[in-house]
């Protein structure tokens, strides 16, 4: 079997092994081996193409893996609201206290907390900021 063929299938079983174990370690060894199966389609050497992989992976392990970690993680912990509340007003819908409440905006319902005294249901307060998707309230 050429050498080039073995290293697609390898870059082929290492996609699969990623996708049942999705930790972005074999992802770099796929796109390492793909990268060394066309080293070794245009005919190098055994050792340049065993160079290559070595190379390509080491790169990919210690560079971009962290980077798409980060990447990863930060979205993880992205609630999708990236402040398009903060600053409005919206309405009353259970009684707000320090650690309970209810508000709607834009025809949606929110956990909500105040800081200061209880807001009663029915009242207007201003979105003041966001813990993840409890948003942080004070009475207009």
């Amino acid at each position: 079997m050429d050498m080039w063929l073995l290293l697609l299938v390898a870059s082929i079983v290492f996609l699969i092994l990623e996708m049942f174990t999705p930790t972005l370690f074999f992802i770099n060894l796929a796109v390492a081996a793909a990268i060394s199966a066309i080293f070794a389609y245009l005919g190098f050497s055994y050792l340049v193409v065993t160079f290559v992989f070595l190379i390509v992976s080491i790169v990919a392990i210690w560079f971009v893996r962290p980077i798409l970690l980060k990447q990863i993680n930060e979205k993880k912990q992205s609630t999708g609201l990236d402040d398009k509340y903060i600053g409005k007003v919206a309405k009353v819908v259970k009684e707000v206290s320090k650690t309970d409440g209810r508000v709607a905006i834009y025809g949606e319902e929110w956990q909500a907390v105040t800081e200061g005294e209880n807001i009663p249901t029915g009242a207007e307060v201003k979105i003041l900021s966001n813990d993840s998707i409890i948003f942080k309230v004070e009475k207009i």
